[in-house]
This record gives structure tokens, sequence and C-alpha cells, in this order.
């Protein structure tokens, strides 16, 4: 059976892969060893979310592999206790997208028969990820792709800093401690909030405050590791979610935030700004569990006070 499945290869890769043909009698698929010919200008691939709490309505996948799962090490993971760690792939392939189940428990259904082998997806597939999430295939061009996300972003980013807003923190951090707290894991939430904000404002004007946020929107996504979230939690105040990241190593990661933004230069239209940032810090832990988002979020606020209290560009921890 393993001849039947397509290799597994890093997102990153762009070598050619093996066609798969799909006897249409038998549903046998085999792997034709012909160059892949010319892609299909519907290549793009976006999952409508219909059924299930996935954070996002729909999933733009980039790229040519997004495995999906409740595990960590997965380029989507949906908090369903229905799901394998590793449930299902998607990956490109002879000017298409395909779909094939990574040997899940609860396994995986295309338009209500059960996946056995790979399978090629059809624009408008009904997906059944496990028990209760629910997804439509949407194939389309890149002009269309392009379109799908920015309508995506428009309703889960923060217009000027590009950053998440509060609304997807909120929903995330809801599937963030609920996972943390059925699998007995640690996860850590950061505020940040730049010091002083209202003096540039003040002194330099609001486009010079718009451009310490922005910039400060960015570095703090290349700081934090790819699947942490960044959001903008309210005026000058930023949020990071760190799944599975204790107390110990959130301090580190706070610290190395201050540190970050103390040493970086800011430019605006009035000349190069220098700014710091003081950080408070909750972790969800096995001795502290706190029992809702607003708990979580109120200890942190209260380290942020202490910081800013205790004299600003700091961090305090719960």
């Amino acid at each position: 059976m393993d001849s039947l499945h397509p290799p597994v290869f890093d997102s990153g890769s762009e070598r050619l892969l093996p066609r798969l043909d799909t006897d249409e009698t038998t549903d046998v698929v085999t792997a034709v060893e012909t160059p892949a010919q010319g892609a299909d200008r519907r290549d793009r691939l976006t999952l409508i979310a219909l059924v299930g709490q996935h954070g996002e309505p729909m999933i733009p996948i980039d790229g040519e592999v997004a495995v999906f799962g409740r595990g960590r090490n997965v380029d989507v993971r949906l908090d369903d206790p229905g799901l394998s760690r590793r449930h299902v792939r998607f990956f490109r392939m002879d000017g298409g997208w395909w779909i094939e189940d990574l040997g899940s428990r609860n396994g995986t259904f295309v338009d209500g028969e059960r996946l056995g082998v790979p399978r090629r997806l059809r624009d408008g597939d009904r997906i059944q990820i496990g028990k209760g999430c629910v997804f439509r295939a949407s194939l389309h061009d890149a002009v269309e792709h392009a379109a799908t996300k920015r309508m995506v972003d428009s309703a889960v980013k923060d217009p000027l800093t590009q950053v998440y807003n509060r609304r997807h923190l909120d929903d995330r951090l809801t599937q963030e401690l609920a996972f943390a707290r059925r699998h007995r894991t640690p996860m850590s939430v950061l505020l940040i909030d730049v010091d002083h904000f209202k003096q540039v404002n003040d002194v330099h004007g609001h486009l010079a405050g718009d451009a310490v946020l922005r910039v400060m929107g960015k570095l703090l996504q290349r700081i934090v590791r790819t699947e942490d979230l960044v959001a903008r939690y309210g005026g000058e105040e930023f949020a990071v979610v760190a799944r599975g990241i204790d107390a110990r190593n959130a301090a580190i990661l706070a610290e190395r935030v201050r540190r970050t933004v103390e040493a970086t230069k800011f430019p605006t239209a009035q000349g190069i700004l220098r700014i710091t940032v003081s950080v408070g810090v909750a972790t969800f832990r096995e001795e502290l569990r706190y029992e809702t988002v607003h708990d979580l979020l109120a200890a942190a606020d209260a380290g942020l006070y202490r910081a800013k209290e205790g004299g600003r560009n700091r961090c305090c921890a719960d």
C-alpha cells in the first residue's frame, strides 16, 4: 500500500513529483513517472469552514503542502479532540491539489466517502476531518486566491499594523487555553505596552505614532516563532500568545522583546525615534491553571502594571 502514497517532501521543496493517475473503475491510484505538466490556472486552494471551531472562516493554503491536526508540529492546528495529532495532508501535484489521510483514528471523508488512498480534490468537494470539522474546497486562480486572502486578512488583521486584531486574539486565546487545559501543557501570554506613547503623538504627531506601531508589529512578528500569535491588544498595546512555552521561557522571550525594541531605531517622517516597552507575562501551568481567558489576561495586565509602576522598560511575570 505504501506505493500508493505520494512521497513526503518539505513545504519549501520545488522538486517535481510523480503524477498520480486514478482508474475511475477500480479507484486504484498509481504513480506515473512523467514530468509534471503545466499547471491548471485554478491551482490555488482555500478551505471554507462549514462546521467546527477553526479560528478562521477561510483557510487559504500557501506553499505546496499543509498538514492539519491537533498536535503542535502541524501547519494548521484544529482544536478538536476527534482529530489525530497529524490527521490529514493537502499537497499540490501535477497542477492540482490532493488530499491524504495520515492514518488518523476517526478518518477523513470527501463527499461522504472515507479516504483510503490519496484523492485529487475538485472545486466544491465537502471535506470532513475527524468527527466535527467540515470544510468546502474552493479551487481558484492566483488572482482569486489573493482576493480571498485579502478578505480573510481584513476580517482578522489590524489595518494599521497588519498583526491580528483583538477579536481574533480573543478567539485564539479561547482555543489555546482549552488546548492547554485538555493536554496539561503550558501556554503563555505577553502584554506589551509602548512606553510614553502619548509623548510620541504629542511631540512628533500622530503619523509618527502610527509609524512606530507599524514597526512594532513587524518587529514582534520577527522575534516570535511561526506558531505564536501577535495581535494588537488596543491602542499602543500588543499581545503575544506563545503555545507550549513555560514560565521560564516566557520570561526569556519577554526580555528578548524588551531588549530588541530598546536597540531598534524607529524611522518616522520626523526622524529616528528610540522606543522602550514594558511587558507583563502570565503563564497557564500545572500549579497555576487560570480558569478563563479573562483571568489569564488580567494576570498579564497586572504584570504589565507592575512593570510600568517600577519605572517602565522592564518585564514582570505572574
